[in-house]
């Protein structure tokens, strides 16, 4: 019995140090939500042209956000294979783990909620376009921030690369606006996008700071640095 739980033991182990490469291969599904929009872009005129550029921008201005965010984590999956970590046994290094797994779970609910807020206001803007009259049903159709609505970008997105693909095909069937009207969106859509970015700014830097301290954890009990201090 104690043979087989040494054996258990070790294969846990081998699996722990082997993690960090199946976890960013694992967060790579999360990037291919991006290079689908760039692929997904088509060359129209006026009104729909601007709209499904100024929507493709603020989705892609959060790729650089993913990224760090997923470098961040494999930087920390990377210290839990050390020799001096892993004396401690393997369920230190898997309650790290289960802990970076939420930590980046809960950024990806606050990544939504960037998109939430950026969402609103291009609605509130478009609402205020003479003779638009859209409504949230019409505007659904088109809406490529509205994909990540309900959707977490480290859970699930394969579902957000649906939802994009189906709303970007809409995008043809958008009406014409006033030149007058098209540049008044400009201005707006330049504060969205500002917003927008401030909010993934500080929402990544929690992340960050968070995983940090997962860090500091990982050396001060996996490691044992703090009772070697005594």
């Amino acid at each position: 019995m104690k043979a087989a739980i040494n054996t258990l033991s070790a294969l846990l182990l081998v699996l722990l140090v082997a993690a960090p490469n199946f976890v960013r291969a694992e967060r790579e599904d999360s990037l291919r939500v991006f290079p689908q929009l760039k692929r997904s872009r088509r060359i129209q005129s006026g009104f729909a042209s601007f709209l499904e550029a100024a929507q493709s921008e603020v989705v892609l201005s959060e790729e650089s956000f993913i990224l760090t965010s997923i470098t961040d984590e494999s930087t920390l999956h990377k210290e839990l294979a050390g020799e001096d970590v892993q004396a401690s046994g393997p369920h230190c290094v898997q309650f790290v783990r289960q802990s970076s797994d939420i930590l980046m779970n809960l950024a990806g609910i606050a990544y939504t909620n960037c998109f939430n807020d950026a969402d609103d206001l291009i609605f509130n803007a478009l609402s205020q376009v003479p003779n638009l009259q859209l409504t949230r049903e019409q505007y659904e159709k088109f809406n490529l921030l509205g994909a990540f609505r309900g959707e977490n970008i480290f859970v699930d997105p394969s579902t957000i690369r649906e939802k994009l693909s189906t709303r970007s095909v809409s995008l043809v069937n958008l009406p014409v606006v006033s030149s007058e009207s098209l540049e008044a969106l400009r201005v707006a859509f330049d504060g969205i996008k500002s917003s927008f970015k401030s909010c993934m700014t500080d929402a990544q830097g929690r992340l960050a700071d968070n995983l940090k301290f997962s860090s500091q954890q990982v050396r001060a009990i996996c490691a044992g640095t703090a009772s070697k201090q005594v």
